[in-house]
């Protein structure tokens, strides 16, 4: 029996006592069985294992095989560095502790055991392997976590980025890729010249109209191939109409890694779960317990019986509509507003922002008065209790231990969804009145405050990575507080591919721009507008 002060995760601590008699839930089916089973006969790959998939998609996946389904394990694919393959679930046998933390204090634990091989693209031997499951006629589903940049071909000046030009010189039967969308689109002229079954490819990314951008990215690059005459017109033709893109809607918070969850596992005797600071993982991964996943149903090949796990397959029609409440209105641009104010004020974590009285009235003006209006009820679960659960529960979790640098990562690529698409159905609609709009316009000019790299106290702070960071720096490098030129932040309020619409041609940059004077205008200067624009008890 391993000792309590000797717990490990890995495949041997599962034939013990220790962590069952810790109250850690664990899998009750034969993990060699199933592994056995999916190496023989792969129904599921997913690109890019990070913590999201460990905790949410692989956990599904266990929990209807625990009911007495099919095996459904999953083979996990790191497409580009393998640290965090190799760090989190390498050393734990493929094993993840899954880590629920609830508003009221208690936490849950769970081994979550579903993944059958962790795989590297760049390893030789992973690599054929790799080829060799997404070639299989078993295969029924590739998803993906890989985050919104990786769906991206093209740089900030419209042009191929130079990962994607290597990839169109090469062979997609012979080469290694060096991008993602071309390492997909890769597997699938494999496919296609391995017997060309059918399979669906579901992103299951956090932004809109997920599966349409995985499409056209996926298409782009083999029309490339196509003209260079490396592939045959055939092969588009079965990706267009043989290989579905169902969009998707995922929800569910999970952080990095928890120190305060690490310090935790530790006194209960782990002594396998400290978090690796260069790859940001851990044998755990925290999370909260509300979760939503809703797919568009369209499974040429067939696909698990996730519905018996909670997964909500449903038509396009009202999978766009709750893709719209959650990512456009109801959660995500909340999460955005408070991460770049969050940073400005030095708020720690989320949930600290929250209880802040300003933050919390900035956040419930966006999305009662300025987001709920536009919302259309996806019929599955009522909007205003969804934005209730945000609010309430979600958002002020004192035990998730989220970051609003986390979430500030990659704004400029988010921005576009979490707002446009509210400020284009504003402009659309005569009933609407842009003009009325205040927390979209401040968080707006709240973004280009923090791009100065200056907190709201005076003293630099650190940026969270972005693509467009030293460009959009750049525009606001020479501003200094006192400054009163409005028209300095034109030069990004222009970038349509940033707001979704190009903001100097509607009457909303005046109001941004305004806003920005006020919150440059010195120290102290962000909780001065913050309080007199949003005080909330």
């Amino acid at each position: 029996m391993i000792r309590k002060d000797d717990m490990k995760l890995d495949l041997d601590a599962l034939g013990g006592c220790a962590l069952a008699d810790a109250g850690i839930s664990l899998p009750t089916f034969d993990i060699d069985e199933m592994r056995s089973q999916a190496h023989d006969r792969p129904r599921w790959m997913h690109i890019g294992p990070g913590n999201l998939f460990r905790v949410h998609i692989a956990r599904l996946a266990q929990d209807i095989m625990n009911s007495g389904a099919e095996q459904c394990g999953i083979a996990a694919i790191a497409p580009r560095n393998p640290l965090r393959l190799d760090r989190g679930l390498g050393g734990h046998d493929l094993l993840t502790l899954g880590v629920t933390s609830h508003a009221d204090g208690h936490t849950d634990f769970g081994v979550i055991a579903s993944i059958s091989e962790g795989l590297a693209y760049h390893r030789a031997d992973d690599f054929h392997r790799i080829i060799e499951i997404a070639c299989a006629e078993s295969l029924q589903l590739i998803t993906l976590t890989i985050t919104e940049k990786g769906y991206q071909l093209n740089g900030s000046d419209g042009s191929f980025q130079d990962a994607v030009v290597e990839d169109l010189g090469c062979d997609p039967m012979t080469d290694p890729m060096s991008s993602t969308m071309a390492l997909v689109a890769a597997l699938l002229v494999r496919r296609f010249h391995a017997g060309a079954t059918p399979v669906a490819l579901v992103s299951c990314d956090n932004f809109s109209h997920n599966g349409d951008k995985l499409r056209s990215s996926v298409l782009t690059i083999t029309a490339e191939w196509e003209k260079r005459g490396t592939i045959g017109h055939e092969v588009v033709e079965w990706i267009t109409e043989k290989v579905a893109f169902p969009i998707s809607v995922i929800d569910k918070i999970t952080p990095v890694p928890s120190q305060k969850v690490a310090d935790q596992l530790a006194s209960m005797g782990f002594d396998d779960m400290t978090i690796d600071p260069d790859a940001e993982v851990a044998g755990y991964a925290n999370t909260e317990p509300t979760e939503y996943l809703v797919i568009e149903d369209r499974f040429p090949n067939g696909r698990p019986e996730l519905e018996k796990a909670g997964v909500c397959f449903t038509d396009r029609e009202t999978c766009d509509r709750f893709e719209r409440m959650k990512v456009t209105t109801c959660l995500n641009p909340l999460h955005t507003a408070l991460a770049v104010t969050g940073v400005l004020l030095r708020k720690p974590t989320i949930d600290e922002a929250m209880r802040d009285p300003n933050l919390a009235g900035l956040v419930h003006r966006l999305g009662w008065q300025e987001g709920l209006p536009v919302v259309s009820n996806p019929g599955i679960v009522d909007p205003k209790e969804f934005l209730r659960e945000v609010e309430e529960e979600r958002f002020p979790n004192p035990f998730l231990g989220d970051t609003p640098s986390r979430i500030a990562t990659d704004t400029s690529q988010k921005i576009p969804i979490r707002f446009g698409e509210t400020i284009k159905s504003y402009l659309a609609d005569d009933s609407f009145d842009v003009a009325s709009l205040r927390a979209i316009p401040f968080v707006f000019a709240a973004w280009c405050r923090y791009l100065m790299g200056i907190a709201d106290d005076g003293e630099p702070v650190e940026l969270s990575p972005d693509p467009l960071l030293a460009d959009l720096k750049s525009v606001v490098s020479e501003v200094r507080f006192g400054d009163d030129d409005p028209k300095v932040i034109a030069a990004i309020l222009s970038r349509a591919d940033i707001f979704g619409v190009d903001l100097t041609k509607t009457s909303l940059a005046e109001v941004v721009e305004r806003f920005f004077i006020r919150l440059t205008a010195g120290p102290g200067a962000v909780r001065s507008v913050l309080n007199k624009e949003f005080a909330h008890s």
